[in-house]
């Protein structure tokens, strides 16, 4: 198991976003077109059809970010919720390709540390997980010992 960490990331979410609309394409795009690097990208399965998504960015970014969103906020009437000074953890391994409950050990670490994750994201053989930067000595010392 390998951990890897990232500070100072922000969470940059849009809740309620019709389904019908290409917010999130036409937010992307205006992200990359300000030279900001997007991380994490997550998406809620529609619901009446409205969804949640959001993704991560580096907090020197969000300077940048604001520019970039304002024209599609005001297009759109949608905006984002950002939360700064998180870190971003990484957990890979190449035995959850093969063990079942890896991720139920994960997150049940992340509750008994009461650690309040901001956004999730999985690969074949990894798990990253936003929390707030007060939680992160403590999850980062658990999932060495634990995993």
């Amino acid at each position: 198991m390998k951990l890897e960490v990232t500070e100072n990331v922000s969470a940059v979410s849009f809740n309620n976003v019709p389904l019908d609309r290409t917010i999130m394409e036409d937010t992307l795009k205006a992200v990359a077109d300000a030279g900001i690097n997007v991380d994490m990208i997550s998406m809620t399965a529609p619901t009446s059809e409205i969804f949640s998504f959001g993704f991560t960015v580096n907090d020197d970014d969000i300077p940048k970010l604001l520019g970039a969103v304002k024209e599609l906020r005001e297009k759109d009437s949608v905006a984002p919720m950002i939360n700064s000074g998180n870190r971003k953890i990484v957990i890979k391994a190449g035995k959850m390709t093969n063990s079942v409950g890896y991720a139920a050990k994960v997150f049940e670490i992340l509750n008994r540390l009461c650690a309040m994750i901001l956004m999730i994201t999985t690969g074949v053989d990894e798990i990253s997980v936003l929390i707030r930067n007060a939680d992160a000595d403590a999850v980062c010392t658990a999932f060495e010992k634990e995993l």
